[in-house]
């Protein structure tokens, strides 16, 4: 059955709470070795499709003091967001270092951070160290809420990547307690009750979650992970150029640092995107070098054949060597995006 339009999938979502569905897709039996989910038949990857995307969890801020708590803490401007809209954002420690990066949108009782699940429980602890100065409540919503995306058929990765105009392309609707999220580039997104999400996968063409990875590799989206906790800068992933980070918003943990190398910073290191014709497959963070054995960098995130580097900034980069994690090596030819043609910041340090 073709895929409901988005009014019919946003009324369905809002308005089954307390249903029971007989076939309960929102297992862990349906999850491979790496958390994806995986469905019986999946549909083949140049059609559209609905998946769960269990990959990422939901962490629910709220109370009174929930905006002040948040406004001190991320690189997003939370007070200039409503509640039409999401953006980017990301938690940095005292160095600048993030602690977990994610989406962020707001209703009227507070705000609902999406992030990849092994980040929730983290970025939790790390909150909770400033919300007892606060009237703020944090709420791991893994239990009860999951994360169903209308996905569209895969295409071949571009290296033009469109961040032109975001806010007016990333909006948000609330209803009943559901959010509907526009990602701006063909895909859709629906926060809700797991009850609610096991109806949205009913009779619909179902594709593995690892789909949405591909996605967000063509938009030179990477997310933190526990690999990489603390381990980047905002800058060194692009979150700057993702609108992730408000340069214009008041003080917050990190802040120093990054409007450092925003204003003072020459760049280093540029992302790259890299792919090969095996089907080798490097861990976060394998060693990049050139053919002669020079470090170049590091790779920030693989799906399949392709992936995203952060590596010396050289325009006549055409080909490396990847180092796996069992230290063997492959060949990956080199691709620079369009919009890191041009660098401001540090993303060496």
């Amino acid at each position: 059955m073709a895929l409901s339009s988005a009014a019919e999938c946003f009324t369905l979502a809002a308005g089954l709470h307390g249903t029971v569905v007989c076939m309960s897709l929102l297992s862990d039996s349906q999850l491979n070795q790496r958390g994806y989910f995986v469905p019986e038949n999946p549909v083949a990857a140049d059609q559209p499709a609905r998946s769960w995307l269990s990959q990422f969890g939901l962490l629910r801020v709220q109370g009174p003091d929930s905006e002040k708590l948040l406004q001190g803490q991320l690189t997003c401007d939370v007070v200039a967001l409503d509640a039409q809209h999401w953006t980017l954002g990301a938690c940095c420690n005292a160095k600048g270092r993030m602690v977990a990066n994610f989406i962020i949108a707001r209703d009227e009782q507070g705000f609902w951070l999406r992030l990849p699940q092994d980040q929730v429980a983290p970025l939790q602890q790390h909150l909770q160290k400033y919300a007892v100065f606060f009237k703020a409540e944090l709420q791991d919503l893994s239990a009860t809420h999951a994360i169903i995306a209308d996905l569209p058929a895969e295409t071949a990765a571009s290296d033009c990547i469109d961040n032109q105009g975001l806010p007016q392309r990333r909006v948000c609707q609330w209803q009943d307690g559901t959010a509907r999220l526009e990602l701006g580039d063909g895909r859709r997104e629906y926060w809700l009750e797991k009850n609610a999400a096991e109806a949205q996968l009913q009779d619909v063409a179902l594709c593995c979650s690892d789909r949405n990875n591909r996605l967000d590799l063509n938009q030179g989206i990477i997310w933190v992970t526990g690999d990489s906790r603390e381990h980047w800068i905002p800058q060194n992933i692009d979150w700057h150029r993702q609108g992730g980070i408000s340069f214009s918003k008041g003080c917050y943990t990190g802040q120093e640092i990054i409007a450092r190398l925003q204003y003072l910073g020459k760049a280093k290191k540029a992302l790259f995107r890299i792919s090969s014709s095996g089907s080798q497959a490097p861990a976060l963070l394998c060693t990049v070098t050139s053919e002669s054995g020079k470090n170049l960098g590091e790779v920030t995130a693989w799906q399949q054949n392709q992936g995203l580097a952060l590596l010396n900034d050289d325009d006549e980069l055409r080909q490396v060597r990847v180092k796996t994690a069992e230290n063997q090596q492959f060949s990956a030819s080199v691709q620079k995006l369009s919009y890191t043609e041009e660098q401001t910041t540090n993303s060496g340090a």
